[in-house]
């Protein structure tokens, strides 16, 4: 009250002016919220309307806060004084807004020391949200700077320079339910720290110097981020007091060493471990039923046999990648009766299975990608609706045939960079350890990319039906003639870069539905007519032998062609009308044939863009030329030869004459 009967006199004196000065303002003031950042404002505009609800001032030179001219806006709901040069905040000046909701204060200047003679914010009673990231606060600094404030919801105290917790950090603000103290340098959090805080859901502690969890007891908590720390162990109390409502756990970029034990929380969802050194110790046979007597650094979470407790059975997100897993056993899956995905890259795998029927049945995508992996054993009935296996850089050389063929619902499927060969269609039996792709219905997408295969033999992917198929980089391959028999219908996108082809044996103008088509790295010179029109919008044939692509066999083409790669061709300056006249008249993207080179008679290569028709008429005028007088000169020849025979057959018979 007080701070309104001072300020009146100064409110009926403004009132007067602001008529006559509120054109001349830089801000925008849309449905009572008044837009002034990034204008290099140096105080609080004087001149606004009264009854804004909203001021932004984001991105200014604002060095000090005071009361007025800013408490003349007493309806302001939202104040936005971030990224400024704030280090001096009028003791009361918020308290002169007594419907503040929304304050941020970050990136500004608040540990200076006159931020530190001008005390707390003070009392706040309305306050929801406060963002205070990015201003070097300190410990003292922090806990002098924080006033009471009962309806505050959201805290930010990122970026700054915490380095503990204590009991009393966060009294005075009991609702609180998010808090964000990301990117700071906490050591130690006292117990007890968040016991003021009862209603805390949603706790950010990433990026900061935490080495161990101990005791953990925020059972109310739902999403955890202690990501980047240097967390090497993760323990809850001994006797939780009620159930833990934690269902998001971030603790990758740790030290973990084992897998910690969640068992207490059973609704978790989501467990990022990645970027840590876990190993699954091999305690328990990979077939043993024995799931009682976990081996020292088993996770209890992963090894009861309590159907009560059902551990983590609500897990959806595991994600296991960059640690130092040489094995999973068994069991450590057993309970995973919900999981939806499951990262297990760049680890030291040697071999995986799923054989138990049921096995991992909600499991939608698995990766194995980057392991050295030599063995993969699937069962029967397992995995039934995985729908994505990454399996790329590893070393699978010999799987049994019909691997892939047990997934009831396979839709895509990397084994990139191993040592795979397809069997073929049932009349072209393959070499042993071959893996029979075809007569799988779902399937779709298919990655086989430097496998050093040698022989695509005919029937390969009968009955499959896919859309994309990548079989590059896999140097002196043999293409059999139908080998992409019955993809005619369905295949999208072609990849056969890097193979060291002669002669394509694909007929591919049958495949009307293909959009890319990727043939560069080979040694190609010819393509199939494409007399109809098609579907494909992409062909690159960089790196080839072209010298031609004449238009009675790329006329199917000129509807649908967007881009075209031909860099790396011995491309003929003449007898190139086709593509010329998709250049000329933007039919194929520039960008994709810019520098595009060629050469006539002298070798000498010249921008293909700068050719014209006169350009090949006065090569082939004197073309024409030359045949004439090569003609007039043979003909000669024969003349002069014929005359002299003549002659010197005269001269002998009338030598013999002479001599009678």
């Amino acid at each position: 009250m007080s701070h309104q009967i001072l300020l009146l006199p100064a409110m009926l004196t403004l009132g007067l002016a602001i008529s006559q000065h509120r054109d001349q303002l830089p801000c925008r003031t849309v449905n009572k919220e008044a837009l002034c950042q990034g204008l290099g404002l140096l105080q609080v505009p004087s001149v606004l309307s009264l009854d804004i609800r909203a001021l932004s001032l984001s991105g200014n030179r604002l060095q000090s806060i005071l009361v007025s001219p800013l408490g003349f806006y007493t309806a302001l709901r939202h104040l936005d004084l971030s990224v400024n040069e704030i280090s001096f905040l009028q003791p009361g000046v918020f308290q002169a807004l007594p419907h503040l909701e929304h304050l941020n204060l970050a990136h500004n200047r608040l540990a200076m020391s006159a931020a530190l003679n001008s005390g707390s914010l003070g009392r706040l009673p309305l306050l929801v949200s406060l963002d205070l990231s990015g201003n070097s606060l300190y410990d003292s600094l922090v806990e002098r700077l924080l006033g009471e404030a009962p309806s505050l919801r959201t805290l930010s105290l990122a970026e700054n320079s915490l380095t503990r917790l204590a009991r009393h950090t966060f009294q005075g603000m009991p609702a609180l339910e998010q808090l964000d103290l990301h990117s700071n340098i906490l050591m130690d959090i006292e117990d007890g720290a968040f016991k003021a805080v009862p209603h805390l859901t949603h706790l950010n502690l990433s990026r900061n110097s935490l080495t161990c969890i101990s005791d953990f007891s925020l059972q109310q908590l739902q999403v955890l981020d202690l990501s980047c720390n240097s967390i090497e162990a993760f323990q809850t109390a001994p006797e939780p007091q009620a159930q833990f409502q934690l269902a998001w756990l971030d603790l990758r970029e740790n030290k973990l060493l084992h897998f910690p034990d969640l068992a207490s929380f059973p609704r978790l969802s989501y467990l990022n471990v990645s970027n840590n050194l876990i190993r699954l110790p091999a305690g328990l046979p990979q077939d043993s039923e024995d799931l009682h007597a976990p081996s020292e650094g088993w996770s209890a979470s992963l090894l009861s046999n309590n159907a009560s407790t059902k551990p983590l059975s609500q897990l959806l997100n595991l994600d296991l990648s960059y640690n130092e897993i040489d094995l999973v056993p068994a069991g450590f899956l057993e309970h995973l009766i919900s999981l939806r995905f499951l990262n297990l890259s760049r680890n030291c795998l040697q071999s995986f299975e799923a054989r138990r029927v049921g096995s991992l049945p909600c499991l939608v995508l698995l990766d194995l990608s980057h392991n050295v992996l030599e063995a993969l054993e699937l069962g029967t009935k397992v995995l039934g609706s995985l729908k994505t296996l990454l399996l790329q850089d590893n070393a699978l050389h010999e799987l049994p045939p019909y691997t892939f063929a047990s997934l009831a619902s396979l839709q895509r499927l990397n084994l990139g960079g191993n040592q795979v060969s397809p069997c073929g269609g049932r009349a072209e039996p393959g070499p042993p350890g071959c893996v029979d792709f075809s007569g799988i219905p779902t399937l779709r997408v298919l990655n086989m990319a430097g496998n050093s295969m040698e022989t695509l033999r005919a029937g390969s992917f009968l009955h499959t039906p896919l859309t994309e198929l990548d079989l590059s980089d896999n140097p002196g391959l043999d293409v059999a003639t139908g080998a992409l028999v019955g993809l005619e219908a369905s295949l999208e996108v072609l990849e056969l870069q890097g193979n060291g082809l002669n002669v394509l044996k694909v007929d591919l103008p049958c495949f009307r539905h293909l959009k890319l088509l990727n043939l560069s790295e080979n040694r190609l010179s010819h393509l199939p007519a494409w007399t109809q029109a098609v579907s494909l919008e992409v062909l690159d044939l960089r790196n080839n032998s072209f010298s031609l692509l004449p238009g009675n066999a790329m006329g199917g083409l000129e509807t649908s062609l967007r881009r075209l790669y031909l860099q790396g061709n011995p491309l003929s300056c003449c007898g190139n009308g086709w593509l010329a006249a998709q250049l000329h008249q933007g039919r194929v993207d520039v960008d994709a044939t810019r520098d595009l080179t060629c050469r006539f008679d002298s070798r000498e290569e010249v921008p293909l863009s700068r050719v014209s028709p006169k350009d090949c008429g006065k090569g082939g005028f004197k073309n024409i030329n030359l045949i004439i007088i090569l003609t007039f000169t043979l003909a000669s020849a024969i003349v002069l030869t014929t005359l002299a025979t003549c002659c010197f057959l005269r001269r002998q018979k009338f030598s013999q004459q002479y001599k009678a």
